[in-house]
């Protein structure tokens, strides 16, 4: 009996040893999950700073662009996003807290396309030719994509390095140029400026139609008969919005060299 009594306790004994560590084998692990995803975000701030996406993000921002290009801006949701690509909401949160920094990501795919190759202006380029062609690279770029010119615009530098760095070689070509720093900050700001606005502004115009209805209207040409005006010498002259862009960038050019 006693025998027996001694065998019971070393096995309740075992059970309640045996129950501790698999406690503290769940507090492990729970705490080493912690500690990897603690690190993994740092992982993604890092690459943040850089704009480096990882290659599930990389996927993920490849398929918003294809969404992009269909819906707009305004439908491109996540929920929407995480149907197309199969996976759960929640999984794709993970990689993307929200919309924001998914837009975010988006403006440094946009534009790592077209400035793969950026360079300051060499020494025998005039700086009103380099301005010139990475201002209209800049508006091509957002062209390239439905609201691309909002999506650009609202970027935050990190992580769409590849626009910081556009800014840090037109203020380095205007500098280089004989421009202080401040004026070449203005010319930077004003003609980037100018190129967002333009750009949003052409995705958001009506169309030919919308136009053409808008010209006719007898009330409107009464009350805006110089901007009738205009708006048909300009269409029977052919002018289109490539001209009309530059024509405007042009005079930012002349009068900041002036």
């Amino acid at each position: 009996m006693r025998f027996m009594d001694r065998e019971d306790r070393r096995a309740r004994e075992l059970a309640k040893i045996e129950a501790a560590e698999r406690r503290t084998e769940e507090r492990l692990a729970k705490q080493h999950e912690r500690i990897n995803k603690r690190f993994e975000r740092m992982r993604q701030r890092l690459d943040q700073r850089y704009g480096q996406a990882t290659d599930h993000q990389q996927r993920i921002v490849e398929a918003a662009l294809e969404l992009l290009k269909k819906d707009g801006l305004n439908n491109l949701s996540l929920r929407k996003l995480a149907r197309q690509l199969n996976m759960q909401a929640p999984a794709l949160y993970w990689h993307f807290q929200n919309k924001e920094i998914l837009i975010d990501y988006l403006a440094e795919a946009i534009l790592a396309r077209e400035f793969h190759d950026l360079r300051p202006r060499p020494e025998d380029e005039p700086w009103q030719d380099w301005l010139t062609d990475h201002m209209s690279r800049l508006r091509s770029a957002m062209l390239a994509y439905p609201d691309g010119g909002r999506v650009v615009a609202g970027a935050h530098l990190y992580p769409a390095v590849t626009l910081g760095k556009l800014f840090e070689c037109t203020l380095e070509s205007l500098v280089s140029a004989g421009f202080e720093l401040r004026a070449a900050r203005i010319i930077t700001m004003t003609a980037s400026t100018y190129t967002f606005g333009f750009v949003i502004e052409e995705q958001a115009s009506p169309n030919i139609e919308d136009i053409e209805q808008f010209l006719d209207d007898e009330l409107a040409n009464e009350r805006y008969p110089r901007l009738m005006e205009a708006e048909r010498a300009a269409r029977k002259g052919h002018h289109n919005m490539d001209e009309d862009y530059r024509a405007g960038l042009a005079y930012i050019i002349r009068g900041a060299a002036a």
